[in-house]
């Protein structure tokens, strides 16, 4: 489902920007493992997270997903800036493109607060993250007691939890 031209416009917004320039840092620092390899972005937006990723991390392999096919726009310009580095894919959530076990680490801002099946959701992102890989995930509301839950019963370990208005959380997968 293509984003509304108000959400279009918010992911471009300066205070949007002002938000990720200070909240994804910290959420990548709470990351248990060195930040490094294949890493999947889930709903990557207009690129803001995504470059804040490419800038912190020169040891990162993205590939940056998104469900509006527009928000290619954005990827078509940092290509130019990190090349091979970075792959866009316009790709929905609950049915991800992607091979099992493609990805060292997973990550999903702001994103499962949309999404109607979070547990088929999950299920996607632990499928195509290798095993002994990293989840992260964030957003707002009681959606992270879901995804504890549901990450429990896959039998992922929570490495980090914070909970709250605004709540992040790390799991690892099993190895096989």
């Amino acid at each position: 489902m293509p984003v509304s031209r108000w959400q279009r416009w918010w992911l471009d917004a300066w205070p949007h920007r002002l938000h990720i320039r200070r909240f994804v840092p910290r959420f990548l620092r709470a990351c248990p493992d060195p930040f490094r390899g294949e890493v999947l972005e889930v709903g990557s937006g207009s690129g803001w997270t995504s470059r804040r990723i490419l800038e912190t991390f020169p040891q990162v392999e993205l590939t940056a997903t998104d469900v509006d096919p527009g928000m290619s726009y954005a990827f078509e310009r940092l290509q130019g800036k990190y090349g091979q580095r970075l792959k866009w894919r316009q790709a929905d959530l609950l049915k991800l493109p992607f091979d099992r076990s493609s990805f060292d680490i997973v990550i999903g801002i702001h994103v499962l607060d949309s999404v109607d099946d979070v547990n088929g959701a999950v299920r996607q992102l632990l499928r195509v993250l290798r095993p002994g890989g990293i989840v992260g995930l964030s957003g707002e509301g009681a959606t992270w007691l879901i995804l504890e839950k549901t990450l429990n019963d896959e039998g992922c370990e929570i490495v980090c939890s914070r909970g709250g208005v605004h709540y992040y959380l790390w799991a690892r997968k099993p190895y096989v």
